[in-house]
This record gives structure tokens, sequence and C-alpha cells, in this order.
């Protein structure tokens, strides 16, 4: 079998033998080698792949979405003073043009006046209730939520009351006064607390002359509903100069002289019953 056999000499025969077995060599090393560079050239990244990756970073983190934070209300109103007004100088908001017991109508004074004291401050609904007479403070009955949401405040379901620290002030002082709004219902209700809504008047003691209001001067007009939970009063307070005013502050302001006085409130039509207070000398 191994010895070669045939018409031509046997060396012939063994030097095929030799140049095919060293053919199947040589295609087999070439076959490896070109397995083995195909192998290499995926596992290892050409120099461009590096400045590609990170071009591709680059590229997503500037799509990424930033977070975007909720738009801040458009004003604050909790403050009768004008926007940029210098709370120094006693002025403030809407007049109220008609006596006690009756109506009081907004008046269209501009915003835009110069505006020097009296800021509203909202108190807590433990110190609204304190300021209120014993005999005006309700207990808090179970609130019974609609289905739907709380419904709107009509004046029925509100009672509004008029607050002042002490029942005597001196000429010259600066008394804080307020306006108290309570839900007297038995169910939570929403209802508009915008400033221009709220009025804070101080007549004289026969209810005839109307002396100040904290609308007289400005007139700011912010939305600001309000769920207004049964019982729980809430509270917006200013510092009173102690000076007249007018609607639209078209006239001078002059100290309020001693005598005897009355302070009303209202949101919107509904009116607060007087409370009296007395100026010395």
């Amino acid at each position: 079998m191994w010895e070669p056999t045939g018409p031509l000499p046997a060396s012939v025969y063994w030097r095929r033998r030799w140049v095919a077995l060293a053919s199947v060599v040589v295609l087999f090393a070439v076959l490896g080698l070109t397995v083995a560079a195909l192998v290499h050239g995926r596992s290892e990244p050409t120099s461009d792949e590096p400045t590609a990756l990170a071009a591709n970073q680059a590229a997503l983190s500037s799509e990424a979405p930033t977070s975007v934070l909720p738009a801040a209300p458009p004003g604050d109103p909790t403050a009768f003073v004008a926007p940029g007004a210098d709370p120094a100088d006693p002025t403030v908001g809407t007049g109220v043009t008609t006596g006690p017991g009756t109506q009081i109508a907004p008046t269209d004074a501009p915003s835009t006046a110069p505006v020097t004291d009296e800021s509203r401050v909202e108190t807590s609904p433990a110190a609204a209730a304190e300021a209120l007479p014993p005999g005006d403070q309700q207990p808090s009955p179970p609130a019974t939520v609609p289905p739907t949401g709380p419904v709107p405040c009509t004046n029925d379901m509100l009672s509004v009351g008029a607050t002042i620290d002490r029942p005597d002030h001196k000429v010259g002082d600066k008394p804080v006064v307020g306006v108290v709004v309570t839900n007297t219902s038995g169910e939570p209700c929403v209802r508009d607390l915008d400033g221009s809504r709220l009025e804070i008047v101080v007549w004289s003691g026969d209810g005839v002359n109307r002396l100040w209001s904290s609308n007289d001067c400005a007139n700011p007009s912010t939305p600001d509903l309000r769920t207004l939970v049964p019982g729980q009063p809430v509270s917006f307070s200013v510092t009173w100069q102690g000076r007249t005013s007018t609607p639209g502050c078209a006239a001078p302001r002059t100290v309020v002289p001693a005598g005897a006085y009355r302070l009303l409130t209202r949101i919107d039509d509904l009116i607060s019953p007087p409370t009296p207070f007395l100026l010395t000398s």
C-alpha cells in the first residue's frame, strides 16, 4: 500500500506525495490565518470607534430632557399694596361709596397709585378664631365632601367679621385691623379670596362718614381660590396708619381725630357687622 508502484521510478511517486501533503498543510495554514484575522478584527475596535462612541454619548446627553419646575403663581394676593410700593406711607385699595347696612360696591381705583402702607397679611386659622368675639366663634362641624368635589361658596354658606387688635387706641397709633371669613356650612366649599374682593373700611361712629378703606389707593386683583373648611376661619389683616383715604387716593390724607368709630369688612357683597373702637387723645 505504501510502496509506490507504476511504470515510473519510485522517487517520482514519493515527490508527488510530498507535494500533495505540503499543499494540504499550506491550505490549512492559510485558512487558519484568515479565520484568526477575522476574529481579531471583530474583537478590537478601530481607532475611530472611541471617537464615535464619545460623539454618540454627547448627543444623547444634549437630547436628555431637563426637569422643568412648575411656574410660580402670577402674584401673591396676600397684600393690598401695589407691587413695588413702599410700605411706609399709609394708602391702600378700592373704595366703598355706600353707608353701612347697604351693599359695598368696589370702585375703579387704579392699582398703580402710590402706596406706602397697609400690607395685607394672612393669619393662622387659630389666630383668626381667637380674633372673633366669643359669640361669633363657630364649632367645627364634620366636613362632608360631595363626590364631585367642593362646591362654590355662596354668601349663605359664609360669615365675615371685622377685627381690631385693641378696642381703643390713641390718635397716631397704627391699629392692626382685619377681615375674617368663615365657612359656616357643613361642607367644604371654594371661594375666591382675591385681594380686590376683600375690603376693610373705617366709618365714623354714626355710620355716616366713610374715613378709610384698605382698597382706596391700590386694587390688586389676583385670583386666590381657596377651599374653605367648615368652621375654620381664614383671616387677613393690615396695619392702618390712622389716616383718612379716598377712592383712588385723590385727596390728601389727614390724621383721624379722637372719637368713636366703627370697622366693617366685606367679601364681595357680603358685609360684616360693625366692630366699634375708640381713638383717644
